[in-house]
């Protein structure tokens, strides 16, 4: 287990610390809090949750924390002090880098830099500034709106019937559980512990010792025990996996980004914060500079490798993720490729290796979905019912479009727009192959497309995909520089060169295969016995491969009019013209396409089924787009003595104050704690990009998410919401694998619903329930989505609460729901197929069936001590005679027996009821 150095607490103090949970997911258990000013170890780090050991402090000694909320740090790195500082402070501590220097140096750093400084205020002022402009020619379309969906509107006063239905509920938990009772005749009855009606001629042994249970509740312990035991299973396998990712460095570290500030130094500029390249007309050459605007950024180090890899391999950098062995798909490693092979080990090499890995990760539904609503490969694949059916497939990241603009002051403006693609393959002699057409409904293509879409909202949130982002931007400089016969310092050469000297070796070139698995179970019920139990589990070993194939080779980007071609004799030609010897300017002669997975092709040939119509993208005119004012600095300028990241990180966790609030709205919900981890990166971290177009599709993006948490509350809150089948709105994790065939039919479930009536509850009331009632009722259903929001279903006796809990926020009642018995038409009907009944016409089968009773008598049971269980049961008969036709029989609750021929729904009756006993 990795360690990425001390970590202070800093949030929470107002509530008694930050919560601590069991597990990464924000739905686990908390286990209790971590107090404010409490130190810590960080052992990992994913998606914005840490996994801690506490050094200094009260609190849990391990577990999951979130390290930044709204914007707001709730733990900040712990920075050393020197000895001289902790001498010159009295500290009584003689080790600098003991916690309790670590605790003062870090406190006296926040007194310090805890608010914006006048500089971080005027560059926040400049970037505010610059939202919603049109800079780079691209108009934006309709701004759409997320749709006002209605939920349900509170009242002024709780209905009698709550207030009774809570109370009896209270009284009721006094009561010492049996499972016995008393009939009319005196005779001891044996009754259900999960369903408290007595038991038929057939019951199964239950959980509980000297218990049983009817066939109905035995089948719904049976899924509760297929649950549990899937849970154990894929807690399991998320240790082995955990284990193989920390034994096989897999995961990235936003603290492993590139500084840009010791190779900016080298090449003349002393700067803390973002660089960008200024094109010098009198010398045809780049110089390094300070900017405040994100889409000039250019992170140094990116650059340089990838100019080293444009001379000396005419094309960019790539990484595939390949099956050592894909005859044996199931057991295979899977081998990291670099190409060139001295990338490995590297930044470049890194971030296109971890970017691949989680993009695989994500597919496989490893982790929660950065997009709220969106689904993995392996959903999908439930969802078209294709998770029996074994296929292979890759996909990988590529550059759909590059520009490079040009500021008034000269500044290189880089602008790509990525995406990710996907094949389906087939295993042939020669090994994996695509397939010749890939279905745009095959899961593996609509996650693509999916990521695609999303992919700069996904980049925002994700650092990993970020970076990736930004090494495709420093890609698409190289290739410009190179292409437009640009005359470079040596310097550039001489840092590629250092920084690959020094890389370290990687340690782990193969690693384990990814899979993924999840239960499914059917279980049958035919005339009150479990006939089937077909249980299995469903392993997503659909191999997925693929890498990172940025294909810049499709761009022409020299802007010819603009750079014109080098001039013998000035200094640092020689060295770009050996580089150009043999490269063909815009499209390339040599074909980009994503390599054979499995069998390297030459240069010259092409893979089957992958597009190669790339003439369609040339840019040699993009010179014409954009209106970019100067946005360069230098040494002494603004640009270069402020942090714009840092700045702005300040600012989301304070509140804007020049913003409109729109636009703050929109950059909370970017940066949503539960979603992304950007928020981590520090000074390394890049605002968005404020153009319009840009904003305005992050904004539609972030509008289509709230949209379906509204519509996932009014769901939740409609008696039509099924537990075990959340619907499409919902996680697909929400859906049960194990279900339960027991003859309902759709008229049943409207009945079901129809008997549910929403009651009235006022602040005041659910004030109660929150601090008397619903602390000692555990929730029937508790589910978590993407974003951290809770949904829980309490069941307090006839009363079903449904409450929903925002991250970080209270719990709140979403609707109150009385459940009350289905009444049923007694009248004779004609649905029900038979000849008219005779008197002499015989009976061939008679079945006793119980049910509940309805709410009302149910309420007044609950008030009286003296009330029995069995007083909470009818009781009705049901009759089959040889012509086909049904009487049922019963007695009801005024005392007055009733006797009905065919009547209509007594299926639908009969699979809500119990079947106590049957003859023929």
């Amino acid at each position: 287990m990795s360690d990425l150095g001390l970590f202070r607490v800093v949030g929470g103090a107002d509530r008694g610390g930050i919560i601590v949970r069991s597990e990464r997911e924000l739905g686990s258990d908390a286990v209790a809090r971590l107090s404010a000013g409490a130190l810590v170890k960080g052992l990992e780090c994913h998606e914005g949750r840490l996994l801690y050991e506490l050094v200094q402090g009260d609190g849990p000694s391990k577990g999951w924390v979130t390290m930044n909320l709204r914007g707001k740090d709730l733990l900040v790195k712990a920075s050393t002090v020197t000895s001289e500082e902790s001498t010159a402070e009295g500290s009584t501590d003689s080790d600098p880098d003991s916690p309790k220097a670590l605790v003062e140096a870090e406190a006296t750093q926040d007194e310090k830099g805890e608010k914006i400084s006048p500089d971080e205020r005027e560059a926040l002022h400049r970037y505010e500034s610059k939202f919603n402009e049109v800079r780079d020619g691209i108009h934006a379309g309709y701004n759409r709106k997320s749709f006002p969906w209605a939920l349900p509107q509170k009242v002024k006063e709780t209905s009698e019937d709550v207030i009774k239905a809570a109370e009896a509920f209270k009284e009721k938990r006094q009561r010492k559980t049996r499972y016995w009772d008393v009939d009319s005749d005196g005779e001891e009855v044996t009754l259900c512990p999960r369903c408290f009606m007595p038991l038929g001629e057939s019951a199964y042994e239950g959980k509980q010792k000297s218990t049983f249970v009817h066939p109905e509740c035995m089948a719904q312990v049976m899924i509760e025990e297929m649950q549990e035991q899937e849970a154990e299973f894929l807690k399991e396998q998320k240790e082995k996996k955990l284990k193989n990712r920390q034994e096989h460095d897999i995961g990235w570290c936003p603290s492993t980004v590139p500084s840009n500030s010791s190779l900016a130094e080298r090449f003349g500029l002393k700067a803390n914060g973002l660089t960008c390249l200024v094109w010098d007309e009198a010398t045809r050459n780049v110089k390094v500079a300070a900017t405040l605007e994100p889409s000039a950024a250019v992170n140094l180090e990116y650059l340089a490798l990838a100019l080293k890899v444009r001379r000396q391999e005419r094309r960019e950098p790539l990484f595939s993720l390949d099956p050592v062995d894909p005859q044996n798909m199931e057991t295979t490693t899977q081998k990291k490729r670099y190409e060139p092979q001295w990338l490995a080990g590297t930044s470049v090499g890194d971030v296109m290796f971890q970017a691949d890995y989680f993009l695989k990760e994500l597919a496989l539904g490893e982790y929660t979905m950065p997009v709220v609503g969106m689904l993995s490969v392996f959903d999908w694949s439930e969802a078209l019912e294709l998770h029996h059916q074994p296929w292979a497939g890759r996909e990988w990241f590529v550059v759909k479009k590059a520009q490079v603009q040009m500021a008034e002051d000269k500044t290189l403006i880089p602008l790509v727009k990525m995406g990710v693609e996907a094949r389906e393959q087939i295993l042939t002699a020669n090994g994996l192959q695509d397939t010749a057409i890939t279905s745009a409904s095959h899961p593996l293509r609509r996650f693509a497309d999916a990521f695609t879409r999303n992919f700069d909202l996904i980049a925002e949130r994700k650092s990993v995909i970020f970076h990736l982002r930004e090494l495709a931007k420093a890609s698409v400089m190289a290739k410009f520089l190179v292409d437009s016969g640009a005359c470079l310092d040596e310097l550039w050469q001489t840092v590629a060169e250092e920084i690959v000297t020094n890389t370290t070796p990687e340690e782990h070139s193969e690693i384990p295969q990814l899979w993924n698995m999840r239960g499914l179970s059917r279980i049958r019920l035919e005339n009150g016995k479990i006939i089937d139990n077909e249980t299995g589990s469903v392993s997503n070993l659909h191999a997925i491969y693929g890498g990172v194939e940025f294909g810049l080779d499709r761009f022409e980007l020299a802007q010819r009019h603009a750079l014109r071609p080098g001039v013998p004799g000035v200094p640092g030609m020689a060295m770009q013209q050996a580089g150009l010897q043999g490269m063909q300017l815009g499209p390339s002669g040599r074909p980009m396409f994503m390599p054979q997975r499995f069998q390297l092709t030459q240069r010259g040939e092409m893979p089957q089924g992958v597009d190669l119509d790339l003439d369609k993208f040339n840019l040699s005119d993009v010179d014409h787009m954009g209106s970019w004012a100067a946005c360069s600095g230098g040494a002494e300028s603004l640009e270069a003595r402020v942090q714009l990241g840092k700045a702005f990180l300040k600012g989301l966790r304070e509140g804007y104050q020049t913003i409109k609030d729109e636009d703050k709205e929109l950059l909370e919900g970017i940066f949503n704690a539960a979603l992304a981890d950007r928020t981590q990166e520090g000074d390394r971290f890049i605002p968005p990009n404020p153009n319009t177009s840009y904003i305005v599709k992050l904004r539609n993006l972030v509008n289509e998410e709230k949209s379906l948490l509204k519509k996932r509350k009014l769901a939740f809150c409609d008696r039509s919401f099924l537990p075990s089948h959340a619907g499409p709105e919902f996680p697909r994790s929400w859906t049960s694998g194990f279900k339960l065939e027991n003859g309902f039919s759709p008229a049943v479930l409207m009945k079901l619903k129809s008997s549910m009536v929403q009651l009235q509850v006022d602040a005041n009331f659910e004030q109660t329930l929150f601090s008397d009632v619903l602390p000692s009722a555990a929730p029937e259903f508790q589910k978590s989505t993407e974003d951290g929001t809770v949904f829980r279903i309490y069941r307090l006796g006839s009363l079903e609460v449904r409450t929903i809990q925002e991250p970080e926020g209270n719990e709140q009642i979403g609707v109150v729901f009385s459940s009350r018995a289905p009444t049923w038409d007694l009248a004779s009907g004609k649905s029900r197929p038979g000849k008219p009944i005779r008197d002499d016409e015989k009976i061939v089968r008679g079945s006793i069936y119980v049910e509940a009773i309805d709410v009302e008598t149910s309420r007044r049971l609950d008030q009286k001590w003296s009330s029995k269980r069995l007083d909470y049961c009818h009781h009705y008969v049901v009759l089959e005679t040889e012509e086909q036709n049904v009487i049922v029989t019963e007695k009801l609750p005024d005392g007055s027996t009733m006797m009905v021929v065919n009547p209509e729904g007594v299926e639908d009756r009969n699979s809500l009821a119990k079947l106590m006993a049957t003859a023929e």
